[in-house]
């Protein structure tokens, strides 16, 4: 792998999760690693074989710890709430991720992805084991590092012809043995960039039997364990009566076994106290979604009793109801939403919602949450090479910041998919001119 030496700005969390803002700086790139960070001099000269890329603010790799393949082309499909709306948009859309369709659309995701600077996402598919194999393979060659998983249903599942193409299976039977097949092809492929995700979609489309197995194979697999944890009120209301011998939602998955460190809950809006506390307790993640929680009017995430509970939080754009795959808006609105619930006294734990806490969710929080290579989320010595280069002139009109906190506002309030100009993800260029 090629040796690539840069001089430009560099904006990152230290190991020690304290902001790093050097102005003039120099990053080498070596062997899918930062061989070199450090900040250079004033007046400073940099060595040869560096590429002068002043002018341009180097930030770790954005993770997006909760998106949708296959409901891509049905971003901003406005209207309705959350149930409704998956019957009208989705499900209509996700029949359809199969063949060279699948595989076209997985390209185009990934590609944008990188463009708006995500080195790193876990994403959903379909219940086809076909067009999972597509977005794997594709998923492959984008270069980024991704943790996937063929969605499981066994109740309510738009595979209308599932009798024919599985004459000799339940559905509980096949989503797991497909999902089996999927994790032993692709667990830890591609140099480890990827990995798999049992993906039982929501409690009201499992069976407790599919989802106890689900947690078993994941388990003894080391795989991911991704799903969706009340994401609207409704959606709360239907899971009780589905499951009257459940205390809450999320002791329905507790009782099934999917609670763990390796699990990933999308949402974690109308959560009680002993939910949180659950959660926390498991070590799983809960995925803020801000721009999709506000899209579907679904409410707003009580951010501080999560962190008051020791729950761990990573962010996502969770696409399709959220309408862009911008992890810059999604940061951003992050902080808007938590300081107008504050505002409003919808919280009981005061929320003091900054910039610095949701870069530090869309950077380090996401790359713990999917257990990327120690230091990830940073620009620090020995760090995965995984990084993005910005043109700040795209969103700030002053010239360089005199400070860290004064860049990082500006990144956060302002920045957008427009400032990319260079995606390096392990190492190598996966979008963008150097």
């Amino acid at each position: 792998m090629e040796i690539v030496r840069l001089r430009c700005s560099v904006l990152s969390l230290d190991r020690r999760d304290r902001l790093v803002y050097w102005p003039d700086a120099l990053l080498t790139l070596d062997g899918g690693r930062l061989g070199e960070a450090r900040p250079l001099g004033r007046g400073a000269k940099a060595p040869r074989g560096v590429l002068d890329r002043r002018g341009r603010l180097a930030i770790p790799g954005l993770v997006d710890a909760h998106c949708h393949l296959p409901q891509y082309p049905a971003v901003g499909a406005d209207g309705g709430e959350l149930l409704p709306w998956l019957r009208r948009n989705i499900f209509p859309l996700e029949r359809r991720f199969k063949g060279a369709y699948a595989r076209r659309l997985s390209r185009l995701f990934f590609s944008e992805l990188a463009a708006h600077g995500t080195t790193a996402a876990a994403v959903y598919l379909s219940v086809y084991k076909e067009g999972a194999q597509a977005a794997f393979e594709e998923g492959a060659r984008s270069g980024l590092r991704l943790v996937m998983g063929k969605v499981m249903m066994d109740r309510g599942s738009y595979d209308t012809d599932f009798t024919a193409t599985h004459p000799r299976e339940s559905r509980p039977h096949a989503s797991l043995r497909e999902s089996d097949e999927l994790c032993e092809r692709w667990h830890g492929a591609a140099e480890g960039r990827l990995r798999y995700a049992y993906t039982p979609r929501f409690a009201l489309s499992c069976s407790q039997g599919l989802m106890r197995a689900a947690a078993a194979e994941a388990a003894r697999r080391g795989a991911f364990v991704q799903t969706h944890l009340s994401e609207s009120r409704a959606e709360v209301a239907a899971v009780k009566k589905a499951f009257p011998g459940a205390r809450s939602y999320a002791d329905v998955y507790d009782k099934a076994g999917l609670l763990g460190p390796r699990t990933l809950l999308a949402h974690g809006i109308w959560l009680s106290d002993a939910e949180r506390r659950a959660v926390a307790a498991s070590g799983a993640v809960l995925v803020h979604c801000p721009t999709s929680n506000a899209f579907l009017a679904s409410g707003i995430m009580d951010l501080p009793a999560a962190r008051l509970a020791g729950c761990r939080t990573a962010l996502g754009s969770d696409v399709a109801a959220g309408p862009s795959l911008d992890l810059f808006e999604v940061m951003r609105q992050t902080v808007f939403a938590q300081r107008l619930a504050a505002a409003h006294g919808l919280f009981k734990v005061p929320s003091r919602a900054t910039p610095l806490k949701a870069f530090a969710m869309a950077t380090v929080g996401g790359a713990r949450a999917l257990e990327l290579p120690e230091g990830a989320g940073t620009l620090t010595k020995g760090s995965p090479a995984d990084l993005v280069l910005l043109a700040p002139a795209a969103y700030d009109l002053f010239g360089p910041a005199a400070d860290a906190q004064t860049a990082l506002a500006r990144l956060v309030y302002r920045g957008s998919r427009a400032a990319v100009r260079t995606v390096f993800a392990a190492g190598r260029r996966v979008w963008g001119r150097l």
